[in-house]
Formats: C-alpha cells, sequence, structure tokens
C-alpha cells in the first residue's frame, strides 16, 4: 500500500474537480454550532514495528504495515486488519528487495484501557507470526487490502479491494472489491461470491466502511483512491452474501438492487473512510482522510445529514498521516482511532478530546 500515500503532494486540479462534480450531490448538512473536537487529534503510542508497544516484530513478524481497520467481534475482541505489510525474509534478497511483503494480515486486542494505547493478545496464524489471510493473483493484482470488517451471523466479514496498480499520489486504481468471511474468528478467510467490479454503480463501492444498527449493516462506499464522494447502501445481516438484497441511498429515498442509483451522503474528497455510533455525543460519526488532514462529521441517523465536517487532524501533523479507523471501543470524552504514517510505515493509537453538544 506504500506508493498511494502521496497526498502531500495534493493534485490541486483533481480535488478541485472532485468537489466541484458533488456541489449540491450531498445531503444537505446539519447545522452544528460548535465544533465537535476539542483540540486536534494526538498521538497516544505507536502499535506497530521496532520499538513499539507490542513487539510486533518478535511477536507476530511484522516489521512494518499500515491501516489498522477494526471492529467488535461480538466476542469480547477488537479485530484488527492491516494491508501490506513487512517482514524481513532472506529470500526476498534474491529477487533485490530488502522486506518481504505479505497483502494483509490481522491482530487481536482485548484492551479497554486506550489512554496508554492499545495491547494486542493475538493473530491469525501460526506462533510467532502473523499469516497473510488472502493471496493476490499476482497476473492480475498488485495487492489485495482489507478496507472495513463487522460481526454478522455469527461470522466475521471483511471488505476487501483488488488493487490493480497505483497512480499519482492519492489514486489507485481497483478491479474490483468483494467480501470475504471467517467462520473461525479470523483464522482462515475465504472470498464470498459478493464482487462488485470496478465499473457502473458499483464503482461507487470500491472501498467501504461497516456500521451495524441492529440487524442492518450499512455499508458507506467510496470510489478507489482518496478523491471520491460517500454513497450508502443497506441490508440485513442475514442477507450481507447477497449483494442482490441491498438497498442505496437515493435523494432521500431506498432504492433496492442498483447501485448506479445512490446519491452522495458525503462530499469528496473522502477516503479511508470509518464510521461509528457515539454515546458521548449522541451522534453518529465519521472519520476520513482529505488532502488537508482528517475530518469529522457528525449525523443524527445512519444517512444524515451529514454535517460538513471540520479538520481534527492537519495535514502532516504528524507528517505523512493516513487512514484515520475509529476504534469501537472508545468512551467518554475521547475518541480513539488508529492512523498511519507513511514515514518509518507504522501505525499508531490517536486520541481526539470531544466536545459535548
Amino acid at each position: 500500500m506504500m506508493r498511494r500515500l502521496g497526498r502531500w503532494r495534493t493534485v490541486f486540479a483533481v480535488s478541485t474537480l472532485a468537489t466541484t462534480l458533488t456541489v449540491g450531490l450531498a445531503t444537505t448538512p446539519s447545522a452544528e454550532a460548535f465544533p465537535v473536537a476539542a483540540g486536534n487529534g494526538k498521538v497516544v503510542a505507536r502499535l506497530t514495528g521496532p520499538g513499539s508497544i507490542n513487539d510486533t516484530v518478535g511477536r507476530y513478524n511484522i516489521v512494518g504495515t499500515d491501516l489498522g481497520v477494526m471492529w467488535d467481534n461480538g466476542r469480547g475482541e477488537i479485530m484488527t486488519a492491516f494491508g501490506d505489510t513487512q517482514s524481513f525474509n532472506g529470500w526476498s534478497l534474491l529477487y533485490g528487495q530488502l522486506w518481504y511483503w505479505r497483502s494483509n494480515v490481522l491482530l487481536r486486542s482485548t484492551d479497554r484501557n486506550l489512554s496508554d494505547g492499545m495491547t494486542f493478545t493475538g493473530h491469525a496464524g501460526s506462533p510467532g507470526n502473523a499469516k497473510r489471510l488472502l493471496k493476490p493473483n499476482l497476473r492480475r493484482e498488485v495487492t489485495i487490502i482489507p478496507t472495513a470488517g463487522v460481526a454478522a451471523n455469527g461470522k466475521q466479514y471483511m471488505n476487501v479491494m483488488s488493487v490493480k496498480h497505483w497512480g499519482p499520489p492519492g489514486i489507485w486504481f481497483t478491479n474490483w472489491s468483494g467480501l470475504a468471511a471467517s467462520t473461525d474468528n479470523g483464522q482462515n478467510w475465504k472470498a464470498v461470491n459478493a464482487f462488485r467490479p470496478n465499473g457502473g454503480g458499483n464503482h461507487k463501492f470500491q472501498m467501504a466502511a461497516y456500521l451495524k444498527v441492529g440487524d442492518t449493516v450499512y455499508t458507506y462506499g467510496t470510489p478507489d483512491g482518496r478523491w471520491g464522494s460517500v454513497y450508502l447502501a443497506r441490508v440485513n445481516e442475514k442477507d450481507i452474501e447477497h449483494l442482490g438484497k441491498y438497498e442505496y441511498f437515493s435523494w432521500g429515498r431506498w432504492v433496492k438492487n442498483n447501485p448506479e442509483s445512490a446519491t452522495p451522503v458525503m462530499g469528496a474528497p473522502t477516503g479511508e473512510l470509518s464510521v461509528a455510533w457515539n454515546d458521548y455525543l449522541g451522534k453518529y460519526i465519521s472519520l476520513g482522510t482529505k488532502d488537508n488532514g482528517v475530518v469529522l462529521r457528525t449525523a443524527d441517523n445512519p444517512w444524515g445529514p451529514w454535517s460538513s465536517g471540520e479538520i481534527v487532524v492537519p495535514a502532516n501533523d504528524p507528517y505523512s498521516g493516513y487512514a484515520p479507523f475509529i476504534h469501537p471501543w472508545s468512551k467518554g470524552s475521547s475518541l480513539y482511532f488508529t492512523y498511519s504514517i507513511y514515514t518509518g510505515y507504522q501505525v499508531y493509537l490517536m486520541r481526539l478530546p470531544l466536545n459535548k453538544p
């Protein structure tokens, strides 16, 4: 995932075009009397890599990685899926590469005291090695990357994207997005026949964020890259594997089995989104990557209207940060989220202080 991480060389024309195309399309923002954030997000601890609080090198053979997509597995654990992951493997030197790359790994955590970081208590794989969950077909794709996860129907589900090739900074191109399922708490994963080819209405759902409310799973979709708007679909959890059962939010109503009908619920540019309910604020919240930093939005309903948002982690503070994923167990006035730092290629836990309405 490293080659797609260059928003610090923002393509201004792309950002301007994306914003222009979505003016008037996204749901009208709700009014906010004051900022939701009481300050900027700050680093709590480094979670991965050499010298991290988790010793991921020795325990899981993870030298560097990114993302840290989190969800509650419904069994008292947080599942955390990572993207392209590097470790040292002498065989890789034969191919002229210092690092051995595996496309995706998973760690587990039971840590509820996040004030000093998030400790990991287990992983998918053999002792001492977090294994690759899904193997890419290198003739068709350069990597498979998780973008969201949710527990449903007694299973664990991940939304993943197949990256065809990397483009300029902040832009990448996918073959498809799809669903993978695990029946053994994330130890083994199999693809589900629920693929969205990158074309037509499915182009709007190449990356995902999940929100589960009761028996309903909401899918917030964005196109590949970091410059698109956000679209919304929903399905009963029992039908999560059947794309024909999904409904799409379109101009204030729900339309069944027609992703082309979906209209933006959040404006462009937005990438690497996460969405959750926040008890402290009494609102739904989202974090996403923009060209000028991390934006926080709020809404009273999953479909909005969503606020226009506020920048809570300015671009490059910390330097080269991206992909804010909300920790599901955040409580009180502190919102915790993982944040990837390209410099050093590691994942950190961040804390954002909140203002109560």
